[in-house]
């Protein structure tokens, strides 16, 4: 894994444009670093091999420790470098000159660890050299450096007939002679084809050396897709040879960029472009019409794309479809990566290659990546390693093809994945939200935590995960409250699980750990409920070793105060306090001139920010959140003027916002929701033209302000407005203008939460709802969508008319309308992916109301019908076509009257029903639809308290694997007929108090993979 931080440096941090403006600045010279680049590269060509070798050869693993700690100062120096803030011109201000005397020593500070540094590698080079390590020829050079095409000669497989067939496609258009600019798409016919290496080949190739003046290589990856806007700057910083940032606008730099270029030609290559938003589209042709109307004619654009349907509407006049490689080309480039042994073991390999090659296709990384978990595991061992990896029905969710794929993927999508897996991400919206935070402050995800939501979807889509291991790695997960842990000395990420420790490990504050970059505590799962760790202090020496500490992750303990010596942390850009006890801040918190996020979200005794926060020059994100005794915030906050996130959400006395926040330029999410006490926004909040998210609270007397203030902010893509209640007629609704705001997707609409005393009101209090809902319809471009509370028995006409007024929804949730009649037609929103119903009490019947005309919910993958007293009737559409094709999560909550399904469930490769219902029609004859469920993979049954034995329409679910039955305190026994369902390989039954009987061939002792807890009553 220190490979892959390696690579990062390599690839990410030595050539940004950042590091060489500041080397400009401090005269550090190419030159300087270039002593220890060649160095570099010669490591990152055996550092894979050395990772698989270290875990049974002690002289490498040794010299694993020693290259990982010299990885991690390599990259604590460039971070330096990075962070420095001086300027290059000599002040002409005498008092400003014992600051350029600052410069020149950090400069020379700089260039004399390079020489130290220097030698340091060189001396890792010899060791490595001598311990014989495997070279991979494609890790050892800059792959955008001229001699790497005869790397790619020598190592590429079975590509040369698709590099010359898009050559042929750029000459044939060339010498047309048509004037219109070239696009190829590059799109894979199999996962991880390697668009990538043919990419590559293209850009290397002698006849493209010849013919276009200008080569640029943008690696849009993960963290540009979501901005054409930076990959303008890339391609106008490559032409120019100088950043753009200081340009006026973004039409200045297209000119600028038009002026350099003239008529040369150029070939731009957008590789690994992963964004599949249609919704962007207008963004993107922003920058295609840009990038086509620049350059000579025969200028060309290819995009490497794994699936990008933004292109498909109007980029591309040229696809060339990349397939797998050949039986032939896949089974070489599989043994070639395997050490042979004798003519057996190759017939061994052999026979292995062919089955999994007819199995998963021809994708080359599946074939490398097959090949290096035998080339590291023993001869001996090799059959039944392939009867271990044959056995996994999808051989990319198995342990080992997981670890050794991580080697092979490109940077930064590698990272994200260790640190997904250093955080345990999963779908706690919390979680979420931290991990999107430590990958924002270290470059990894863009500055917004709005576009870099939709990142982290692509993140979690992935098929990659890793496993943390031992403690041999530079990223280690261990749980806390054990008697010892030992943490390596170049351990540079840290999670510690708390289970019922108290104090932090003594290594931490021993001086042995000096090179943590990231520390997480992270509370055992079963306090996930509220409930803090026992640790309540932290030792004052431990911030004092952990100096170059970048992220630091302390939620839901007990701590009260920070030490001092937390000013020692001067890399600090992350700072996570939420959930603790603590009261109040160091007054030398502020002096951490490189903390970007703040999070004080639940801390309860917290009262007040110090006054000096404003000299937290670099704070991105602020979160205040439920603090309850918060009354208001600094005058000076509003110097922050890089902040882009203020969250004082739920703090029930906080009063007032500060005059002059409209200073704060950048400030895209404002979320003042639940400050019941604050009375209004602040003058002049309009003049915020970047705020993208805003969340306030209606009051009859904040309403005017609101209106008047919403109506300049003509760039939200985020709104929420609570308690609607305010508006007193038609007319105030129609003056928030929310279909003039064409860049907003996400509204939430609620009203005062709907009680008994609501059923009485008057009829015309319920029509002046309809009429107000009918004049908040939103634009055209929504794609989520909540409405909460309303209280009329129609629902919009925007939201009912035939050709689907709301085309680009993807979720909506409607909650608590108990006196609307029918289901609003959403089955003719094609690309609706989550639907959510809850508390619809005058609904009786899904009918072909929901359907819409014709409607099959194509898109749609998890829907939920929840307290939905009066449904007892589920009904097939009149229409033809298969229903719900896409489904993956079903759930039904508290539908007591439900009886009847006539909706046949599709086969889905997994499926996912949830059933939480007191309804004791489950159990008898009168429920009709259990055979329409016969494609369900995972059962979840849970709080029904009705039910004491399980139904036995069970029986229809032929493709059932998981079965979990959680609280269903009445549930006596489990059938023997449930052993007879052959698909199931899971079963989890927990805290079911009465049940006292399970068939024997149910029991946990005769299969692994059954697990009974918390049933008090029954004898294993």
């Amino acid at each position: 894994m220190a490979g892959v931080d390696l690579r990062h440096v390599l690839l990410d941090l030595l050539p940004s444009p950042d590091m060489t403006k500041q080397c400009r600045e401090l005269r550090i010279h190419h030159h300087h670093l270039e002593k220890i680049i060649a160095d570099l590269w010669a490591i990152n060509a055996v550092i894979r091999d050395a990772t698989m070798r270290a875990g049974t050869q002690p002289d490498v693993e040794m010299w694993m420790a020693d290259a990982g700690a010299a990885i991690a100062d390599v990259q604590n120096l460039l971070d330096r470098i990075l962070e420095w803030p001086g300027r290059a011109a000599a002040p002409s201000n005498p008092l400003l000159r014992p600051f350029l005397g600052i410069r020149v020593a950090f400069r020379l500070s700089i260039l004399q660890e390079l020489k130290e540094m220097g030698l340091r590698w060189k001396e890792l080079v010899r060791r490595g050299s001598a311990l014989d390590l495997r070279k991979e020829a494609m890790d050892a050079m800059d792959p955008c450096d001229e001699d790497y095409s005869h790397v790619l000669g020598e190592e590429v497989v079975g590509r040369d007939e698709d590099r010359d067939n898009i050559i042929e496609i750029l000459q044939r258009k060339h010498s047309s002679g048509n004037s219109e600019p070239l696009v190829i798409q590059i799109r894979d016919k199999v996962l991880w084809s390697g668009k990538t290496t043919v990419a590559r080949m293209i850009y290397h190739h002698p006849w493209v050396r010849q013919h276009f003046h200008h080569r640029i290589w943008v690696d849009v990856s993960m963290d540009l897709s979501l901005d054409p806007v930076s990959i303008g700057r890339e391609f106008a910083r490559c032409i120019t040879g100088e950043s753009c940032d200081h340009l006026q606008s973004y039409q200045a730099m297209w000119l600028l960029v038009n002026e350099r270029l003239g008529q040369r030609r150029y070939l731009l290559i957008l590789n690994d472009v992963y964004d599949d938003d249609r919704e962007e589209k207008g963004k993107w042709d922003g920058l295609k019409h840009n990038l086509l109307h620049v350059g000579g004619i025969g200028s060309t654009v290819i995009i490497a794309t794994k699936s990008a349907s933004i292109f498909s509407w109007s980029w591309s006049n040229d696809y060339y479809w990349l397939d797998g490689l050949s039986a032939d080309a896949w089974i070489e480039l599989f043994m070639r990566d395997t050490l042979i042994g004798s003519a057996q073991d190759k017939k061994l390999l052999f026979q292995f290659a062919k089955q999994q090659y007819e199995t998963h296709g021809g994708s080359p990384l599946v074939a490398k990546t097959l090949g290096s978990i035998f080339r590291y595991a023993e001869v001996s061992r090799w059959q039944e390693v392939a009867d271990d990896l044959s056995s996994y029905s999808h051989v990319r969710h198995h342990p080992y093809f997981k670890f050794m794929s991580l080697q092979n993927l490109s940077t930064k999508p590698a990272r994200l994945q260790l640190y997904s897996s250093l955080c345990k991400i999963c779908w706690f919206k919390y979680l979420k939200e931290d991990y999107i935070h430590m990958m924002i402050v270290e470059d990894l995800m863009p500055r917004q935590s709005l576009d870099a939501e939709n990142l982290y979807r692509l993140v979690c889509e992935q098929d990659l995960d890793c496993a943390m291991t031992d403690g041999k790695n530079y990223y280690l997960r261990t749980r806390m409250g054990q008697d010892s842990i030992r943490i390596p000395e170049q351990c540079c990420h840290l999670c510690l699980r708390v289970f019922d420790a108290s104090t932090f490990p003594t290594a931490l504050s021993a001086g042995v750990i000096k090179r943590l970059r990231t520390l997480i505590l992270q509370t055992d799962e079963e306090l996930f409920k509220g409930e803090k760790c026992q640790i309540r202090e932290i030792p004052a020496a431990m911030f004092t070793n952990l100096v170059h500490l970048r992220i630091l992750h302390l939620s839901h303990c007990r701590i009260r105060e920070l030490p001092n010596t937390i000013v020692k942390l001067v890399s600090l850009r992350y700072l996570n306090l939420s959930y603790t006890e603590i009261q109040a801040l160091p007054k030398h918190l502020v002096d951490l001139q490189n903390l970007k996020i703040l999070k004080l979200a639940h801390c309860e005794e917290f009262r007040k920010l110090p006054k000096s926060t404003h000299k937290l020059k670099k704070l991105l994100i602020l979160k205040l959140a439920y603090c309850q005794k918060l009354r208001m915030l600094p005058e000076s906050i509003i110097a922050l003027t890089n902040l882009q996130e203020l969250d004082i959400e739920g703090c029930p006395y906080f009063v007032k916002l500060p005059e002059g926040l409209d200073n704060m330029k950048k400030l895209t999410m404002l979320n003042v929701d639940k400050c019941v006490s604050l009375t209004r926004l602040p003058h002049g909040i309009g003049q915020l033209t970047d705020l993208q998210n805003l969340s306030v609270y209606v009051t009859a007397d904040s309403l005017a302000s609101v209106t008047l203030e919403l109506q300049s902010l003509v760039n939200l893509k985020v709104l929420r407005l609570k308690k609607l209640d305010g508006l007193s007629s038609a007319e105030d609704a129609r003056a928030l203008r929310l279909k003039d705001k064409r860049f907003l997707e996400r509204l939430a609409l609620c009203w005062e939460w709907w009680d008994t005393e609501v059923a009485l009101v008057a009829n015309a209090a319920l029509l002046l709802h309809e009429q107000v809902l009918e004049d908040l319809q939103p634009t055209l471009a929504l794609i989520n969508l909540e409405i909460v509370s309303y209280m009329g028995k129609k629902l919009p006409s925007w939201m009912t008319r035939k050709q689907g007024y709301l085309k680009h929804l993807r979720e909506i949730k409607l909650v608590n309308l108990r006196k609307c009649e029918r289901l609003p037609p959403l089955g003719q929103l094609l690309g609706l992916e989550t639907v959510e119903i809850s508390g619809m009490d005058s609904v009786s019947a899904v009918d072909d109301a929901f359907y819409g005309d014709g409607g099959t919910f194509r898109s749609l993958r998890s829907l939920v019908f929840s307290e939905m007293l009066m449904l007892e009737r589920w009904m097939k559409a009149k229409g033809e076509g298969a229903m719900f094709p896409r489904l993956g999560r079903l759930m039904l909550i508290q539908c007591p009257k439900f009886k009847e399904l006539h909706v046949r469930i599709p086969l889905q490769w997994r499926l996912t029903l949830s059933l939480w219902l007191n309804n004791d029609k489950l159990l008898s004859s009168e429920f009709v639809g259990w055979q329409n469920l016969e494609h369900v993979d995972e059962l979840e049954i849970t709080g029904c308290e009705e039910l004491r034995c399980l139904p036995p329409g069970l029986m229809h679910l032929t493709h059932l694997a998981s079965l979990e039955i959680n609280r269903c305190n009445n549930l006596i026994s489990l059938p023997d007929s449930l052993a007879q369902l052959k698909s199931l390989v899971y079963l989890t039954v927990r805290d079911c108090t009465r049940l006292s009987f399970i068939p024997e061939r149910l029991k946990p002792s005769s299969h692994s993979d059954y697990r009974i807890e918390g049933c008090p009553k029954l004898q294993l």
